[in-house]
């Protein structure tokens, strides 16, 4: 009788949290929910909807839009240059929208997790910080729409929503793989226990993850800073080398630093993959890694060749989303299992 079977006999009224598909059906819809989140921010950035609702939480004073022209002019109280257009409140009240459904769903996995698997520290714990930073992010959120605060604060925003993708990925891989030998979801780490190229491979999964996230924030800052669309052609500048403005040099710094995350991000994959004895979910996790950051790197290619077209503009958020998401599922499947026959060692060690 394996430990799922033993704890599932001694309490029949609980089954063990990897076990529970409505638990991690709530957490992946969380992962779905954070990317979907980020997406639309990128909309309501690039098509200028920010301000599609003057004021928060309320929209135009009420909890469900105007939706057509004459209504909007006649709430519309002047407290921006130019009175927003149907299609900026939609955008705007969608991205909120999200927000608050993104917020109620982790609310109630966070209600399951410490009513029924509350010795799931480690997911319980995860959770409720995914909770508390979500609230935090909607409460900047509702500052940067009110005060149009500048561009380190609108960083600063889209920064703790990708922390939030990262606490939700995190409890994810806990929930999915909490079983006996592994290291995340008990309290008994096994980092003494793994190969060099496994350690190797998390180290620089890791690192990759990091400048992923450090491209993705300086993209933003460039954009929030009107650098985004200051250089008109790729990989250069304009066609010169150094760049000759302020603004090019905001522009070419995140470019710079996007190349250094593509190559970390293929040596890392790469790296993965030739790991022996590893998970067919790793595996596809390093697969995708490649075709991400290529289609990364031709989606910020494609923002001069189309002179910064809004879905360009757009989509190159969202993958690099994805780019940071990925590199956090590999790095959290690496932590999880002892690869090869450590995991028979550990499991001989742990029943001494």
């Amino acid at each position: 009788m394996d430990s799922s079977e033993r704890f599932t006999k001694q309490n029949p009224e609980k089954s063990p949290i990897w076990q529970d598909k409505l638990l991690l059906t709530l957490m992946a819809i969380t992962v779905i929910g954070v990317v979907l989140q980020v997406t639309l921010g990128g909309v309501v950035r690039v098509t200028g909807s920010g301000d599609g609702c003057p004021d928060w939480p309320t929209c135009f004073g009420q909890l469900l839009p105007p939706l057509d022209q004459e209504t909007i002019d006649r709430l519309y109280d002047g407290s921006r240059p130019t009175t927003p257009r149907v299609h900026n409140v939609v955008l705007e009240y969608s991205h909120r929208t999200v927000g608050t459904i993104l917020g109620l769903v982790i609310i109630a996995t966070v209600i399951r997790v410490w009513v029924r698997h509350r010795a799931s520290k480690v997911v319980a714990w995860l959770a409720t910080a995914e909770l508390g930073l979500i609230f935090i992010v909607g409460m900047i959120g509702g500052r940067v729409v009110l005060s149009d605060l500048d561009p380190a604060i609108r960083t600063l925003h889209l920064f703790l929503a990708e922390i939030v993708a990262l606490l939700a990925v995190l409890a994810l891989v806990a929930a999915s793989y909490g079983r006996p030998n592994s290291i995340i979801g008990t309290s008994k780490w096994m980092w003494g226990r793994v190969s060099n190229d496994h350690r190797s491979a998390l180290i620089l999964s890791a690192t990759a993850g990091m400048f992923a996230l450090i491209a993705l924030l300086s993209g933003s800052y460039a954009v929030w800073k009107e650098a985004g669309a200051v250089c008109p052609s790729w990989p250069l500048c304009g066609g010169d080398f150094i760049p000759q403005s302020t603004f090019a040099w905001i522009h070419m710094t995140h470019r710079l630093l996007s190349f250094v995350s593509i190559i970390l991000v293929l040596l890392a994959g790469h790296k993965v993959w030739r790991l022996p004895n590893i998970s067919g979910a790793l595996r596809f996790a390093a697969l995708a890694s490649a075709v991400i950051i290529f289609s990364q790197m031709l989606m910020g290619a494609a923002n001069p060749w189309t002179t910064f077209a809004e879905w360009a503009r757009s989509g190159h958020l969202s993958l690099a989303t994805l780019v940071w998401i990925d590199m956090v599922f590999i790095v959290a499947l690496l932590l999880r299992p002892v690869p090869g026959e450590e995991l028979a060692k550990a499991s001989e060690s742990s029943a001494e």
